[in-house]
């Protein structure tokens, strides 16, 4: 069982905030743009930006650099990205949203576009954009470790649908291997949030690690974050 304390210092970087941000409800919809021609990533050709409205070069270097970041979960194409940029200084905030009609829940992506170096850094993420028959795969393996589910019947979650999420080498490393991996997540919701997360290698179809929030102090709400 992996530390709290480890399980902290990975948060930030896998968790984009629930609430509806000021991203997502800036109102000015500018003209889709093709993703520069040397990009790797096979990007729809609907990209749209929203929010402050960008100089043309700034747009395509934004979408030059989004497009080298971003990548879709195996065998998913992404069908439209959404760019909504916020003026911070100099410099942009972006949340990329990238829809695939395969998925039912899109991939969230949280940047910040330094202008001086036109240098793009991802501050977070939340990756859902995942096949229904991946998901269901990835919920039943979590279900069937004995841990897991021996927590879930203890806490009474077994009526509770659970999240399933992309895991990026880079975080995944820190737990186990850097590879892609899917994180299946059961919370109840309320005054003392219980959490029970299984970490599942979807190439192995074998669950590498299991987390819990018992025993885990609550301090000031912050248990409403406590996933891979």
């Amino acid at each position: 069982m992996i530390s709290a304390k480890k399980i902290a210092a990975v948060i930030a970087a896998v968790v984009v905030a629930v609430a509806v941000g000021v991203y997502l409800g800036l109102p000015t919809i500018e003209h889709g743009l093709k993703p520069a021609p040397y990009s790797e990533l096979d990007l729809p050709t609907n990209v749209e930006f929203s929010g402050t409205e960008l100089e043309e070069e700034t747009r395509t270097g934004i979408v030059s650099a989004v497009s080298a970041e971003i990548m879709p979960y195996r065998s998913v194409k992404y069908d439209k990205v959404n760019i909504s940029a916020m003026r911070n200084g100099e410099d942009h905030d972006l949340r990329v949203i990238c829809f695939s009609d395969a998925c039912e829940y899109p991939d969230v992506y949280d940047f910040t576009y330094y202008g001086a170096s036109k240098q793009l850094v991802q501050n977070s993420y939340l990756l859902e954009a995942i096949p229904p028959n991946e998901r269901a795969k990835a919920i039943s393996v979590a279900l069937q470790n004995e841990e897991a589910a021996s927590l879930m019947r203890a806490n009474s979650l077994e009526t509770v649908t659970p999240t399933v999420k992309r895991v990026l080498p880079e975080t995944a490393e820190k737990f186990y291997l850097p590879k892609t991996l899917l994180s299946v997540t059961w919370t109840r919701f309320g005054d003392n949030p219980t959490v029970v997360s299984v970490l599942v290698d979807p190439d192995e179809e074998k669950a590498v690690e299991v987390w819990s929030n018992l025993g885990v102090e609550n301090k000031g709400g912050e248990m409403g974050k406590n996933e891979w």
